[in-house]
């Protein structure tokens, strides 16, 4: 039902479990793994077998595979005969109704499979990062051919109900220019058939200067580019979907594919560093590491040239084009918002693209230990995803700086793409209002429980439950996630210490300043990557780490300079690891050799990085760490008791 790649890929992935009959598959289950959940993609039984249970035990394998994740999700559609019957004889319980992407826009049910975790963490309901896609004139005639025929068979599978919530399908304003060019007789139909595809908002302009620098790109290596007019479509077709903000362009020509494309895109723009040409059979799995870079790319906004100001009396009209008329606001009622923004908020800030297009506004007022955000707006933009996640994380540390513990999103127009985003960035619902707590505090899970109540009954929320000591260091990780910066001292999430060079201290995390500022606030990385060396090492994850700076001709003592969740740890050849994180920004291939030492890397997948208020000399450590059985300051990563890293966290973020 899918491409052999798909299947082969899985295998990799260890996401493909087979029951057999002695030699004979007669069952199988594909699925994935993002965030901490399981996504059921199929469960198929050989129609000989059914009645066996045989689908029963593959759900339960996978579930006992992967019991420490919250729980197995499938998104399915209700006119499946008797298919509720099924979800609810395999354990699942409907959590939501939906309505597929695809081009019958189909009613669907997500269901869900609890695997009895605390369920603060439950996933969103649909996925947290849709992925944009345009499709070439060829993949548009094989979606449109008759079914059952060839041509209809080779892009079926963009058709998949499991791509449905993965995927958006559009159509680039290139593709009536080469229908036209190409002469289609059935063009007229094919013009209508695409408007059943969304086109995305682009600017002319970009296009044009996206299509330029490609096409200069192309002819330094291959200067009798173009030979034909079809290759000057092609490559017109590659820049409009750029600049729609696609990340993939499908098609099966194998000269863009193989020989153009690879070229063109090495052109420097943020747009095309995120875009891929696939062909169908390999969009399935390309598509995490797709999402992974919508859903954040700091390359797309450290060194650029964005920019933050304060709103000034021309704001009214530099706004409008963020006003939600989609779902009813009207221009009178946004003037109205914005007046009473610009009369009421301490901050009120409008964030710019290179080109100077407004790309985001949000406005604050801290009040009550609390910062209100009745102003949240983010445009339909190439960089929409980590800019938006980027200013939530800004929110959180503006509320942390002026002692506020919750944050409210007030603003009634949110896009739903930013309420997304916001449920996977730790905020939660409370009627219209998201909320993310700011919990600053240091204790045993018993206190942290104690302070967290505190601050959801001083601001009219929902308790939550006693979290019990020792909590596994998944669900202590989620828990800090959830209320970060808060602490929790005993729990089972290890502690480590790693030492980094003041070179790519200053890169990752702004320490120490350089004579060269980062270009702008939104350069500060949400997540970061950090390489090391191939060899094992003690290093665990989830787990927490703190960051000794080495002394350096500019680091007359190495500091302790803050703290951070070790999320992930990945291993690989250099090639693999680029091409998988490249979109971080700040190591380029040559850099992660250097730190891998060899044909194999380490990269640390991180988040939350917490800077201490007052960093700790090595001096101070020394005399810290003798009363805690430390170890001396480490040349690879070291562990470290929870005891000595609540007295060097208190020491480096004292209270207020």
């Amino acid at each position: 039902m899918l491409p052999h790649a798909v299947y082969h890929d899985a295998a990799e992935k260890g996401c493909l479990l087979a029951a057999f009959d002695r030699d004979v598959p007669i069952g199988y289950t594909l699925f994935r793994l993002p965030r901490n959940e399981v996504v059921l993609t199929h469960v198929c039984v050989d129609p000989a077998f059914r009645g066996w249970k045989i689908a029963r035990l593959l759900v339960e394998k996978v579930s006992s595979l992967h019991h420490s994740r919250q729980g197995i999700k499938a998104k399915c559609r209700d006119d499946y005969p008797g298919i509720e019957r099924i979800w609810y004889g395999l354990g699942f319980c409907p959590r939501a109704k939906a309505q597929g992407r695809g081009i019958d826009k189909a009613d669907m049910t997500i269901w869900w499979r609890n695997h009895g975790h605390p369920d603060l963490f439950t996933p969103p309901d649909e996925e947290p990062t849709v992925v944009r896609i345009a499709v070439d004139t060829n993949i548009l005639l094989d979606l449109q051919a008759p079914a059952s025929t060839p041509r209809r068979k080779r892009s079926e599978m963009l058709r998949a109900q499991h791509l449905d919530a993965r995927i958006e399908l559009i159509v680039s304003p290139a593709l009536e220019r080469d229908i036209q060019h190409r002469g289609i007789e059935s063009g007229d139909q094919l013009v209508k058939f695409a408007k059943t595809f969304r086109r995305p908002n682009r600017s002319a302009k970009r296009a044009s200067e996206l299509f330029d620098m490609m096409l200069a790109n192309v002819q330094i290596r291959r200067p009798d580019f173009p030979r034909t007019d079809q290759d000057t479509a092609d490559l017109w077709q590659l820049a409009e979907a750029a600049a729609c903000g696609a990340q993939a362009l499908l098609t099966w020509d194998e000269c863009l594919l193989k020989d153009i494309a690879p070229i063109a895109l090495s052109a420097a723009a943020s747009e095309l560093a995120r875009m891929r040409v696939l062909d169908p059979d390999h969009l399935e799995i390309r598509l995490d590491e797709l999402a992974n870079r919508l859903a954040y790319s700091p390359s797309s906004l450290h060194g650029s040239q964005f920019t933050t100001a304060h709103a000034g009396s021309d704001a009214r009209q530099l706004l409008q084009p963020l006003r939600d008329s989609d779902n009813g606001e009207t221009k009178a009622n946004f003037n109205t918002l914005l007046r009473a923004v610009a009369q009421k908020i301490a901050t009120y800030r409008i964030v710019r693209a290179p080109d100077a297009t407004v790309v985001a506004a949000y406005g604050t007022i801290a009040q009550d230990q609390a910062l209100d955000v009745p102003l949240f707006r983010v445009a339909d933009h190439p960089t929409a995803e980590t800019l938006t996640r980027q200013l939530l994380w800004m929110l959180r540390q503006q509320a942390l700086t002026s002692g506020a513990s919750v944050v409210r999103l007030t603003d009634e127009y949110m896009s739903p793409t930013t309420r997304r985003i916001a449920e996977t960035e730790s905020y939660r619902k409370s009627g219209t209002v998201m909320y993310a707590l700011v919990i600053d505090t240091i204790g045993t899970a018993r206190e942290v429980t104690h302070v967290v109540n505190n601050s959801l009954a001083l601001h009219r929320l929902q308790t939550t439950t006693l979290v019990r000591p020792h909590e596994t260091a998944t669900t202590a990780a989620q828990y800090e996630r959830l209320w970060w910066p808060a602490k929790i001292t005993d729990s089972d999430l290890p502690h480590f210490m790693v030492s980094i060079t003041p070179r790519w201290s200053a890169d990752l995390f702004g320490v120490p300043e350089t004579l060269t500022p980062r270009d702008s606030q939104l350069a500060l990385g949400r997540q970061h990557v950090y390489y090391r060396s191939g060899r094992r090492s003690c290093l665990r994850a989830p787990g927490r780490i703190l960051w000794y700076l080495s002394q350096d001709k500019n680091v007359r003592e190495g500091l302790i300079i803050g703290t951070s969740l070790l999320d992930d740890i990945q291993r690989g050849t250099p090639e693999d690891l680029h091409r998988e994180y490249s979109h971080f920004g700040v190591f380029g291939l040559h850099d992660i050799r250097r730190a891998g030492g060899g044909d194999l890397a380490e990269a640390l997948l991180l988040s939350d990085m917490e800077l201490f208020r007052n960093p700790i000399p090595r001096s101070t450590y020394d005399s810290i760490r003798t009363h805690h059985t430390g170890p001396r300051v480490p040349l690879a990563p070291t562990n470290i008791s929870s005891e000595l890293f609540e007295a060097l966290y208190r020491h480096g973020r004292p209270s207020r």
